[in-house]
């Protein structure tokens, strides 16, 4: 044997051996729980096996030696080394990573979608943004980015004399007309509707137009009759706020009024005794337990428990004064069920009060009644999706400088179709 296949054979054996060591020592310490003892015996026999075999002086026989503990190694455990045990290394790998990212997020963050229009215009539901009269309120970035949170909602009058012809058929896209618009974000979703308008049908993104565009509407559409060519409405359709809810320093800072929070709706019940539709719900904290509320005016006023004096609620946190501010969408707190004009309604102890900062649209404790405090999930702390003005900090926002009026035909204030 030549020089330089000994130093080759001898370099390669040495590689075997290293090789065989470390699978024998890696699957008796992954595998340590469910290897039996003789298992785990005839594992350390191949390392033993090929520490004797790599002490063979003749490079010739130590190779032959080598490869026989190889082929009697991979026979008994054929399985470790294929390419499905490696995919189920990663697996078992992320099964770990993920376990732990999601005890993080119970323990510490949970995401969170906003449901309804309850907390508008401070967080926003699924809800009609109309693109001419938004566009001196939203940023370039928040223009660019648009489309990819929102779907576009138009219908311009075929006909003269057009007018909605039939209730909205909801329908599901086939995934055809979904792969033909990925170049066309705003025309990317699932669910529509199909309204007929002026002889013609016209799809809609989104369950309800009836919810998510015409109430957001200065004029309802159902109750005008359009020329050809008029645009009855342009804009998009929201997916909603998205934000993080901050699940773990309530348990040390607890919340205080003024603070928007989330919380289960285990063992509430509306007025009329039906349970609350939806898991988690969101508000604003009006009260807590022992405060005596009230309002005044549209305006909220709190006694705290043991105290003599009602107080503006904005007293306690400045928070409070958007809502009486009268614009962006702000109409103070509508005086309703629990809190009707004038009366008082004192908390009970271990429970707090939620209101809703679009009280005129809002179904909150005036109504289901005190929330126990056990219900509480977390304080809502930072917007992360759509890209919006709202994206950063939950109730950082001063209002939209622009009077906040109710149109004769629309349940939604002027200025929540502008953000």
């Amino acid at each position: 044997m030549n020089f330089f296949r000994r130093i080759s054979l001898a370099r390669s054996n040495r590689k075997i051996h290293r090789d065989i060591v470390a699978s024998v020592r890696h699957t008796l310490a992954e595998d340590d729980d469910i290897l039996t003892d003789e298992q785990k015996e005839r594992l350390s026999g191949f390392a033993k096996a090929a520490d004797e075999a790599v002490a063979d002086p003749d490079q010739e026989k130590r190779a032959e030696n080598l490869r026989l503990v190889v082929e009697n190694y991979n026979a008994a455990y054929s399985g470790r080394n294929s390419f499905r045990t490696w995919i189920a290394s990663v697996l078992d790998v992320l099964a770990v990573a993920f376990g732990v990212a999601f005890g993080v997020r119970g323990l510490f963050l949970q995401p969170f979608q906003i449901p309804t229009s309850s907390m508008q215009p401070t967080l926003f539901g699924i809800h009609y943004i109309d693109r001419q009269a938004s566009d001196p309120y939203r940023s370039r970035t928040v223009k660019f980015f648009t489309p990819l949170g929102a779907s576009n909602a138009k219908i311009v009058s075929p006909t003269d004399y057009g007018i909605l012809e039939s209730e909205p058929i909801p329908v599901v896209r086939p995934w055809g007309a979904l792969i033909s618009s990925l170049f066309h974000p705003g025309d990317f979703y699932r669910t529509g509707t199909v309204v007929r308008f002026g002889g013609r049908d016209f799809l809609l993104p989104g369950d309800d137009p009836r919810e998510s565009i015409y109430r957001y509407l200065p004029v309802d559409p159902r109750t005008k009759t359009y020329s050809e060519g008029e645009t009855v409405f342009d804009g998009w359709v929201s997916s909603g706020d998205h934000l993080f809810v901050d699940r773990f320093s309530i348990h040390f800072k607890p919340l205080k009024r003024g603070e928007v929070f989330v919380f289960n709706t285990e063992g509430l019940y509306s007025s009329r005794g039906t349970p609350l539709t939806g898991y988690y719900y969101i508000k604003r904290l009006a009260g807590l337990p022992g405060d005596t509320l009230r309002i005044d005016d549209g305006h909220l006023y709190i006694r705290p428990k043991n105290a003599n004096t009602f107080l503006p609620a904005e007293t306690f946190n400045p928070a409070f004064a958007k809502v009486y501010s009268g614009l962006g969408g702000y109409q103070g707190h509508l005086p309703m069920g629990r809190l009707e004009e004038h009366v008082e309604f004192t908390i009970p102890d271990d429970c707090c009060f939620a209101l809703g900062d679009n009280t005129a649209n809002s179904l909150d404790s005036r109504d289901w009644g005190p929330l126990p405090v056990k219900n509480i999930i977390g304080r809502a702390v930072f917007v992360f999706w759509p890209i919006s003005r709202r994206v950063g900090g939950v109730d950082r926002l001063d209002p939209l400088p622009v009077p906040t009026v109710y149109p004769p035909s629309s349940t939604q204030p002027t200025a929540m179709n502008l953000q």
